[in-house]
């Protein structure tokens, strides 16, 4: 699951890539989106691949490789399936990317990309306290950027569930959440058609060059450490407040056909990026939910905040946030 948009997205970059070099005279491959689910064998890919390759070259891209951190299994798989293609293809062009560096077939050839360029430093500083960087050590910490910052990023803003008006254990189920975030990304003209002649925030993107003062609601993404529902009070506060909202297509939230807020839980969007995040809670629920649904496995920083280029939000559970990093 944690792969799925990653790769569609990478697939529908091919595919215009593709397009662009046929309308240049060019004939290359098509590319083509195969989804297997490793936890049940990896038999069925191998299988499909070799055929595919028919004696000649077979290039293929993996990406989000242990997304599922829990799944031992499906690495095990992963790993047998790589050695298998290299004895069944002799042609062989395998490429495959994971923030967790211990999945690494024996003898294969490795590249650590570190830099932190996807996001400003304002962001960075909250990704890297993520306890599968400072503590577990799955994910190797970031090393230098190698480029100047030509400024900070906007600074990380943070709204609290408490209150008058507020509702549910948490702020997923709360619509007045969902209102204060509403508020907020009213308040960076998210949506609004042309160019603002007022004040307002501008998001600085990570190569120093400055965004449209105009967002899209496809520049928004609202996640959540578990699944998030039509029926949650969040979703209904940010509705109640004229955004379009959905949850539905992982396709859309890939390819942000759609001008809407995509609202999803963390392991739906890893390998995605959005200017502006909204991560509701910063726990690191991961280690407390491994016994229970393993396959929802999610740490609010290193999923969910590491998604943003520019713009993060963060919504605490209560006026100080929980002590988990």
């Amino acid at each position: 699951m944690g792969s799925r948009a990653a790769c569609i997205m990478l697939y529908h970059l091919l595919l215009q890539t593709v397009k662009t070099q046929q309308s240049a005279g060019v004939s290359p491959g098509q590319p083509h989106l195969l989804q297997y689910d490793l936890d049940d064998g990896y038999e069925e890919a191998v299988n499909d691949l070799s055929e595919a390759a028919s004696g000649g070259s077979l290039y293929v891209i993996i990406d989000e490789v242990a997304s599922e951190y829990s799944h031992g299994y499906t690495m095990n798989y992963f790993q047998t399936l790589c050695k298998l293609l290299l004895t069944q293809v002799p042609r062989l062009h395998l490429w495959a990317a994971s923030c967790f560096h211990d999945y690494i077939p024996d003898g294969w050839e490795v590249e650590y990309l570190t830099r932190p360029l996807r996001s400003p430093p304002a962001v960075v500083r909250e990704v890297e306290q993520d306890k599968m960087i400072t503590t577990h050590n799955y994910v190797l910490p970031y090393s230098e950027r190698g480029v100047p910052d030509h400024t900070d990023g906007p600074p990380v803003t943070r709204l609290y569930h408490r209150g008058q008006g507020h509702s549910g254990e948490r702020p997923v189920s709360c619509v007045t959440c969902g209102r204060e975030v509403a508020s907020f990304l009213h308040s960076l003209r998210v949506g609004v058609t042309g160019r603002s002649t007022t004040t307002s925030t501008t998001l600085t993107s990570t190569s120093g060059g400055t965004t449209p003062p105009c967002l899209q609601w496809r520049d928004v993404l609202v996640s959540y450490w578990d699944n998030v529902f039509d029926q949650s009070g969040v979703v209904t506060g940010l509705q109640e407040a004229g955004i379009p909202v959905t949850d539905d297509d992982i396709e859309d939230v890939a390819t942000a056909s759609s001008d809407v807020v995509w609202v999803a839980s963390g392991p739906r969007v890893r390998g995605l990026e959005r200017k502006v995040v909204v991560c509701l809670e910063d726990f690191d629920y991961g280690l407390l939910t491994y016994s229970l649904q393993p396959q929802n496995l999610t740490f609010a920083r290193l999923d969910i905040m590491s998604r943003c280029t520019s713009q993060l939000v963060i919504v605490y559970p209560d006026d100080k946030p929980l002590e988990s990093h």
